[in-house]
């Protein structure tokens, strides 16, 4: 008996997802990823190369395991849970894939962290027929020592993200997913901007400078500390900090130290040699 278009979908989405998450099998998922693909996820860069690279930076424990899987027409949705990908808590979410011509060519997602029962409200696991073993929080020493380079990785990556052209993207969105609600970013030892004052200084650079480019050039942990040096640069349209736009590019370096909680940043104390960029546009 022949397969139908949903059950074929299906098949495809699970192949896919387990040759690139479990296998790593980069080879066999161009086959399965169209070269056009087009990406919806807030933490992932876009095309097919930014999912790709996404997984390349990730640790070797990365697994995917797939649960409820529903097709309609040329769309699949699959309920899955990500673990080992440096985090402190596992991710469950629901997958959201378009089909064309045997290929994946467009995504969505919707992603929640995984709860212990501790945690949940409704005493259902989110995944499976069991929860997740709790993280041990009664000892912060032990807890600290856990911070590998790997998870650091990962913990900062949507802020950073952020600031890779932040006018084309939902830079709210990616700061929800690195940083606590009631994050402080210090700019001086006692002045600090919210979350939200934070996501209107991004947007506000994406708005001056639409092709700026923030690279993670080497990154340290220290305990329950991450130490980022970073390499902004870009060509600003509008005036930067009172510059006037003269079409000459900019390329500096940054400096952050964030503080994680509960496996994410809780704050930042941050330099930036806005000088330098100040100086090499107006050259």
């Amino acid at each position: 008996m022949s397969q139908t278009t949903q059950e074929k979908n299906k098949a495809l989405v699970l192949d896919a997802f387990g040759a690139l998450f479990n296998r790593r099998d980069y080879g066999a998922a161009e086959r399965y990823w169209s070269p056009g693909y087009v990406q919806h996820s807030a933490h992932i860069a876009p095309g097919r190369e930014g999912l790709f690279n996404l997984v390349k930076s990730l640790p070797p424990t990365l697994k995917y395991e797939p649960g409820v899987i529903v097709a309609d027409g040329e769309f699949v949705i699959v309920h899955g849970r990500f673990s080992g990908f440096g985090a402190p808590v596992n991710w469950i979410a629901a997958d959201i894939l378009r089909i064309e011509d045997g290929v994946l060519v467009e995504h969505w997602d919707v992603i929640q962290d995984e709860a212990t029962e501790e945690q949940s409200k409704s005493k259902a696991p989110m995944f499976g027929t069991s929860f997740p073993k709790p993280v041990r929080r009664d000892a912060p020493a032990a807890t600290a020592s856990r911070l590998t380079i790997e998870q650091a990785r990962a913990i900062v990556a949507p802020l950073y993200e952020a600031l890779n052209e932040p006018g084309k993207k939902d830079v709210g969105a990616l700061l929800a997913q690195a940083v606590h609600p009631d994050y402080k970013s210090f700019h001086t030892n006692e002045e600090w901007l919210t979350r939200d004052q934070l996501t209107d200084v991004f947007k506000m650079l994406g708005s001056i400078v639409p092709d700026l480019r923030w690279t993670v050039k080497d990154i340290q942990t220290f305990g329950d500390q991450i130490v980022v040096r970073g390499e902004a640069k870009g060509t600003p349209t509008g005036e930067l900090f009172g510059a006037k736009p003269t079409g000459k590019s900019f390329k500096t370096m940054a400096l952050d130290v964030f503080t994680v909680k509960n496996g994410k940043l809780a704050s930042a104390y941050h330099v930036e040699n806005w000088m330098t960029a100040l100086q090499q546009i107006s050259k």
